[in-house]
């Protein structure tokens, strides 16, 4: 009885999910004989560029596919073709490769890779776990890759296919899980909501980006620079902010919306407020947000009906107070005001955000650390996760 586990990116490629499915590999492992993977070259950032592996390799647990990726020097055609290429390769390896107790997948490539994979699993008549990290197309609408009306129902009809051919799906949060069921109220039975943990071990890194002993407020962001994270209001709102001039904004990492933060960083003259530091690997991260006084979590209006920012089990993991920016219903900013977890702020209101920058400056020590620690060790746990993720298998297989 094996398994197979698809998803683009997979250890040691950098994107948290590579790291995820290299766990539940290893969990899965003691209810199968064989768990294999199939994925890609590392590609997701420039420094996981220049390791690569054999096509085929095999190992303790199964065997390790990676597909070859496209490298031109223009990256906007190599991110085209490979959006397009690997569900491709996943459909004929699903419909002529082994056969397999149980498939996984995910949604990177969103929705074409879980629609193909799906299509060769009905097939081929196996079963079929779909792990929604987020929901597409309604997230691709949000950000105007899916504006035309016509591309988004179509790509729709293909993730509902998926959703109604797989056994089991994967949500992070109960707003998810509403929004699957707008969509099909008769998958309530198949749903479960699994949030993520925490990921990389215990021992943090050692960080020489600023000392956190100088009298600075932080107020750090790690993670994807992108297109959802909201993060030009944050900059705004420090602009328009009172009396907080100890207070800095720390961004760790890289992404699409890297370059127009800077410039408005530049425009806004706040330099000395605001520090960039390039993407560094977990335990380094760890260690920056550690030594923050807060750290954010920021999504663009309604994202979050879609998707859970999984950088919140991080930074609950090392007991820092969350600033989230997002819906005030939300299970996200339920969870944090109940449970004395940080603040919350909607995405748009700017002035409350600008006003909040004094306040938790002026508050933040009133957090416990060691509160905010066992919210996680009881609820966003590794072991929890592995729990729910092994009653479901156990449920399939």
């Amino acid at each position: 009885m094996d398994a197979l586990l698809i998803h683009r990116f997979y250890s040691p490629d950098s994107p948290p999910y590579a790291s995820i499915l290299e766990d539940m590999r290893g969990m899965l492992s003691s209810q199968v004989e064989c768990v294999d993977i199939l994925a890609s070259q590392p590609s997701y950032k420039s420094v996981d560029k220049s390791k690569a592996f054999d096509w085929k390799v095999k190992d303790g647990l199964g065997v390790v596919y990676r597909l070859p990726v496209f490298k031109f020097n223009n990256q906007k055609v190599n991110k085209a073709l490979n959006f397009f290429w690997f569900p491709f390769v996943a459909f004929w390896f699903v419909l002529f490769g082994k056969k397999y107790k149980v498939v996984t997948v995910s949604t990177s490539p969103p929705v074409l890779l879980a629609f193909s994979v799906a299509l060769a699993c009905k097939i081929r008549g196996m079963k079929l776990v779909y792990h929604c990290m987020d929901i597409h197309p309604e997230i691709g609408q949000i950000s105007g890759e899916f504006k035309k009306k016509w591309v988004f129902n179509f790509l729709k009809r293909l993730d509902q296919f998926t959703c109604r051919v797989a056994s089991r799906i994967i949500v992070l949060s109960k707003d998810m899980l509403q929004s699957l069921l707008q969509r099909d109220p008769s998958l309530q039975d198949k749903i479960q909501i699994i949030n993520n943990y925490n990921l990389g071990g215990e021992q943090l890194g050692e960080q020489a980006f600023f000392d956190p002993n100088d009298g600075r407020f932080r107020v750090v962001f790690a993670g994807n620079i992108g297109r959802f994270q909201n993060l030009d209001f944050l900059v705004k709102a420090l602009a328009q902010a009172d009396k907080v001039s100890s207070v800095q904004l720390v961004f760790v990492g890289e992404g699409a919306a890297l370059k127009q933060l800077k410039s408005q960083v530049k425009e806004l003259n706040l330099e000395e407020q605001v520090q960039f530091i390039p993407h560094q690997t977990i335990d380094v991260a760890k260690r920056i947000i550690k030594d923050s006084q807060v750290a954010v979590v920021s999504l663009q209006d309604k994202v979050i009906r879609y998707a859970y920012p999984s950088k919140t089990m991080t930074y609950l993991s090392l007991g820092v107070p969350v600033l989230a920016l997002v819906e005030e219903d939300s299970e996200l900013a339920e969870t944090l005001i109940k449970h004395q977890l940080g603040w919350v702020c909607s995405p748009e209101n700017l002035s409350k955000m600008s006003d909040l920058f004094l306040e938790i400056s002026q508050s933040a020590h009133e957090f416990d650390e060691k509160t905010i620690q066992s919210f996680f060790d009881s609820n966003l746990s590794k072991e929890s996760f592995e729990s729910k993720f092994l009653c479901l298998m156990k449920a399939v297989i």
